[in-house]
């Protein structure tokens, strides 16, 4: 459970990284949990407008994260879906750490994946043809650093932008009870955050897959397999994502990467 100690200390950084506009609506979803576009802007008194815009600023930097509650028949009636927004607490907090992700990757790689990871840092989610725009060396030189960056798993590619909650039928939780007490098992209870963090993740699969597209059209099976960050014996999983690679998901300027908050975590947990 978030303190109020917590809350105080995202809001700030949240303040001094984005100003008071989208500060206010961070702890707007601090403090009164998931919400709606509509209740956001009764409870801060903002415009329409001001609160899309303070909020895809908060998306944009990994700290809020939009999904669907599907509620359909939980009372008997049609289907009911609508979009909250949910602050994502451990992420904000991430942010006083960029400094030492930086560090990490100077030690581990060199400087040119230092630069790509402080402009992911600095602009939360970019494409790869935007990493092309921004950088001073050759597109081969970004390149070679943003496979370097993936194949650590300190990038990796951004959640669903709406993945869908269905709350567990009254069985489901009844069964999973069950499995709890005879396994004699200390359940823990997932948070409403973990359980929208989960369902918006891509699948190991695809989370950290790059498939080059320099090859010609003809070529595009054979360059794939070839991708730099598939082994081996993920060959598999790469020929089943084959239809996503065709359909545009590997494509340089529509699929979004951001740095993966997760690795750093662990490594700085090893030391």
């Amino acid at each position: 459970m978030v303190t109020q100690y917590g809350i105080k200390y995202a809001v700030n950084l949240i303040t001094a990284h984005f100003g008071d506009l989208v500060a206010k609506v961070c702890e707007c979803l601090l403090r009164r949990g998931p919400l709606t576009l509509q209740a956001i802007v009764r409870s801060t008194e903002l415009t329409s407008s001001q609160v899309k815009n303070s909020l895809l600023v908060l998306i944009q930097h990994n700290c809020v994260q939009a999904f669907i509650l599907d509620q359909t028949g939980e009372h008997g009636d049609g289907a009911k879906q609508s979009t909250q927004y949910i602050a994502l607490f451990d992420n904000i907090i991430q942010r006083w750490r960029f400094p030492k992700f930086l560090t990490m990757v100077s030690k581990k790689l060199d400087k040119q994946c230092v630069e790509l990871l402080e402009g992911l840092l600095q602009h939360g989610r970019l494409t790869l043809k935007q990493m092309f725009d921004r950088a001073k060396s050759g597109d081969d030189v970004v390149q070679e650093a943003f496979v370097k960056l993936l194949n650590a798993h300190f990038i990796e590619r951004c959640p669903a932008s709406e993945p869908v909650l269905t709350n567990p039928t009254k069985e489901e939780e009844a069964a999973r009870k069950r499995a709890a007490k005879s396994g004699k098992i200390l359940e823990v209870q997932e948070t409403l955050e973990q359980r929208v963090v989960e369902a918006a993740m891509p699948t190991e699969a695809l989370r950290f897959l790059f498939a080059t597209e320099t090859e010609p059209t003809a070529d595009r099976g054979k360059d794939k397999s070839n991708s730099s960050s598939v082994t081996p014996g993920e060959k598999r999983k790469h020929d089943a994502l084959e239809s996503e690679a065709e359909s545009g998901a590997t494509d340089e300027q529509v699929v979004l990467w951001r740095a993966n908050f997760d690795e750093f975590i662990r490594h700085l947990r090893h030391k």
